[in-house]
C-alpha cells in the first residue's frame, strides 16, 4: 500500500511540472527558429544587395591621392585706405585773400606758403607798436643811468620798464598776427581742397585747405574680437588693393585698438603700407589677409567631398574600385579646402568629383586621378 501511495505521488509531481517544461521546450525552439529567421533574413538582404550592386555599372568618378600640404588658417577682411595725415588748415587771423599760390593736386612741402592774406594793417599795427617800444626802450637806457645815480625815484623807473615790456609783449603778438598772414602747410603731401579763393575775406577759423599726406598710407581693418589675440602676434599682412588690379603689397601693423568701436565686438587694426608712387589712394577699398596659424603636413580636400549626416562627416575612399564610406574629422578651411584631422591616412584615395551618386559597396570606375584639388578642373 505505501509503494502505491509513492508511485501516486510521483506521478502528481510529474503532472504539477510538465506544463512548465513543455512551456520551456516551445521557448527553446521560438529562440532558435527566430535566430533561424534572422540569419536567413541577413542572408537574404546581403544577396539582394550583391545583386543589387553587380546589377549596377561602375560609377565614373574622380578620386584624390592624399598627399600632405601646406594649410593656413587664415582670415580674409575687408579694410579701408587713409592718409597717413589729414591736415585741415584753418585761417588764424582774419583778413582778405591777396594770393593764392597753390593749386588742388599739388604737391607742397613742409613749410611752403599757400596762401597770403592781405597783410597791410597788420603791418601798420605792428610799425606803431614797435615806434612805441623802441621809445620806450630809449627812456629806459636815459634813465638808467640817473636810477643808478639814484637822481629819480625807483618807482618812476619802473614805470617806465614795466612800459618797456608791455609793449615788448605787444609787439610779439603784432609780428605774430603778421606772419599769420602767411599761411603755410606743417606737413608735406598733396592739396586736396583749396576752398581759400583771391579777394575772400576769412574769419579766424575758416578753412583755408586741406594736405594729405600719402607717401604712406593707413589700411583700417575691423578684427572680431575671437581673432584679437591671434592679430596680436602677427607684425605683417598681405594688402589687396582690388582698384589697381588687385595689386598685393605689404602692410606693417601700426596700431590695434585695445577697446572695441562698436556694440559689434569689433577692433581697430591699423596698417602702414608704403606708397611713393602715390597709385594708392584715400577711400580706396582693400582686401587684408591675416595668417593665423600654418600646418605644413596637413591632409584637405574639397569641402564639396565631405557628406555630412547626423553632425557626422564622412567621404567615399576608392578601394580596389570599390567605394568605402568613411568617417572623418574636420579642421581649418583654407579656402574651399578642409582639413582632415582623422579618419585618413596619407597615400588613400578620397572620391571627390561623384560622390553623391556612390553607394557603400558599389564599383568604381576611375576617370581622373589627381594629387591636389586644383587639378580637378584642369
Amino acid at each position: 500500500m505505501q509503494k502505491k501511495n509513492v508511485k501516486y505521488q510521483g506521478a502528481r509531481s510529474l503532472n504539477r511540472f510538465l506544463p512548465l517544461l513543455i512551456l520551456l521546450i516551445l521557448i527553446f525552439i521560438a529562440v532558435g527558429l527566430g535566430a533561424r529567421i534572422k540569419n536567413e533574413k541577413n542572408r537574404l538582404l546581403e544577396e539582394k544587395s550583391n545583386a543589387v550592386s553587380q546589377e549596377r555599372p561602375p560609377v565614373n568618378v574622380v578620386v584624390q591621392e592624399l598627399v600632405p600640404a601646406l594649410l593656413r588658417d587664415r582670415l580674409n577682411l575687408p579694410g579701408m585706405v587713409e592718409p597717413w595725415e589729414d591736415l585741415n588748415i584753418l585761417a588764424e587771423v582774419s583778413g582778405m585773400v591777396a594770393e593764392v599760390l597753390v593749386e588742388e593736386g599739388e604737391h607742397v612741402n613742409q613749410g611752403d606758403l599757400i596762401v597770403q592774406l592781405d597783410a597791410s594793417d597788420y603791418e601798420n599795427t605792428r610799425n606803431s607798436i614797435k615806434a612805441s617800444y623802441n621809445l620806450a626802450l630809449t627812456n629806459l637806457k636815459r634813465l638808467s643811468g640817473l636810477h643808478d645815480q639814484e637822481i629819480i625815484a625807483q618807482s618812476q623807473y619802473d614805470s617806465v620798464k614795466a612800459e618797456v615790456e608791455s609793449l615788448e609783449a605787444e609787439l610779439a603778438i603784432a609780428e605774430l598776427r603778421l606772419k599769420r598772414c602767411y599761411i603755410r602747410s606743417s606737413i608735406a603731401g598733396v592739396v586736396n581742397e583749396l576752398p581759400a579763393k583771391k579777394g575772400l575775406y576769412l574769419a579766424v577759423g575758416d578753412p583755408v585747405a586741406t594736405v594729405l599726406d600719402i607717401d604712406q598710407v593707413k589700411v583700417s581693418v575691423g578684427i572680431p574680437e575671437t581673432d584679437v589675440d591671434a592679430v596680436r602676434k602677427i607684425d605683417r599682412f598681405e594688402v589687396t588693393i582690388e582698384a589697381l588690379q588687385n595689386k598685393k603689397i605689404t602692410g606693417k601693423k601700426n596700431f590695434l585698438a585695445v577697446a572695441p568701436e562698436s556694440q559689434a565686438q569689433v577692433y581697430k587694426l591699423e596698417l602702414t603700407v608704403k606708397n611713393q608712387s602715390g597709385e594708392i589712394l584715400p577711400g580706396m577699398f582693400a582686401r587684408v589677409e591675416i595668417i593665423k596659424d600654418e600646418f605644413p603636413d596637413a591632409l584637405a580636400i574639397p569641402l564639396y567631398a565631405v557628406i555630412s549626416r547626423d553632425n557626422k562627416h564622412f567621404v567615399f575612399l576608392d578601394e580596389d574600385s570599390v567605394a568605402k564610406l568613411q568617417e572623418v574629422k574636420l579642421g581649418i578651411l583654407d579656402g574651399w579646402q578642409v582639413q582632415i584631422t582623422d579618419g585618413l591616412a596619407s597615400g588613400q584615395r578620397v572620391v571627390v568629383v561623384g560622390q553623391r551618386s556612390v553607394d557603400a559597396g558599389q564599383k568604381l570606375n576611375v576617370v581622373k586621378k589627381v594629387i591636389s584639388p586644383s587639378e580637378i578642373t584642369r
